[in-house]
């Protein structure tokens, strides 16, 4: 069986629909957060993914943050903008039953496929919302995030074969000690320095990962924020992070 991957979209219905027709098929969807926020189409990306009735989904700090209506603590960086597109998009255009749903979404999965046991949060096992998981931490930091408990006295890492994460918009695939870590990468905006959506295909018979990549009308999602008002200091801001795949 073959499980689509997505994470990030941020409103970037665009992105989603591109991800969708290029993955083929497909038998199970995990989502791992961040519907909302930053793209003009949250709406539309959220009763997208509720239509799909994915297998697996977390909350983002976004969904909380739009669920909520409170601060997304992200990074410092994008935090002026991310406010700002929850004001002028998220809460414009999100209704109050998918309010609602965003708000019944588990921080936190855990399930079974094939001999392996599957963790999937947004951000991090220590801190599923707001926690980072990257390649290039310093291993016993690495140790820490993968530790559940925030009051463990000695760091064990969560006892799964494979960590789903998302949050940080870099796709990747590692080993942090005997913890495989995968990160689907931001469909809807991605940081790594490729402009192009990112999602991943989980083969579950031989448990091997395919990082993809598909491009899509960048342009496009530009003019729909246009078309929301959204001003032409944001609207650069979120052009540029959009056609270079950086901050």
């Amino acid at each position: 069986m073959r499980v689509l991957i997505v994470s990030d979209i941020h409103g970037n219905y665009d992105a989603l629909r591109a991800v969708l027709e290029h993955a083929g098929r497909w038998d199970h969807l995990w989502v791992l957060g961040d519907l909302v926020d930053y793209g003009p189409e949250p709406h539309a990306v959220v009763d997208s993914i509720r239509e799909l009735e994915p297998d697996l989904i977390v909350m983002g700090n976004h969904d909380h943050a739009v669920a909520y209506d409170t601060d997304c603590r992200c990074a410092p960086e994008l935090h002026e903008l991310s406010e700002y597109t929850r004001r002028a998009v998220s809460l414009r255009l999100v209704n109050e039953d998918q309010i609602k749903w965003l708000r019944s979404l588990p921080t936190g999965r855990e399930t079974e496929i094939g001999n392996s046991r599957v963790f999937a949060v947004h951000g991090s096992p220590r801190n599923r919302l707001y926690g980072y998981l990257l390649p290039t931490l310093p291993p016993q930091e690495l140790l820490m995030a993968l530790t559940p408990s925030l009051y463990a006295v000695r760091p064990r890492p969560v006892d799964a074969d494979l960590v789903l994460v998302g949050h940080t918009h870099v796709q990747a695939e590692f080993w942090a000690g005997p913890t495989r870590v995968l990160n689907p990468g931001s469909a809807g905006q991605p940081r790594d320095g490729d402009s192009r959506a990112a999602y991943a295909i989980l083969d579950t018979e031989t448990m091997k990962v395919e990082l993809r990549r598909v491009e899509y009308d960048v342009r496009s999602v530009v003019e729909k924020l246009r078309s929301l008002g959204v001003d032409p200091g944001h609207l650069a801001r979120l052009a540029e992070i959009l056609a270079s795949g950086r901050v």
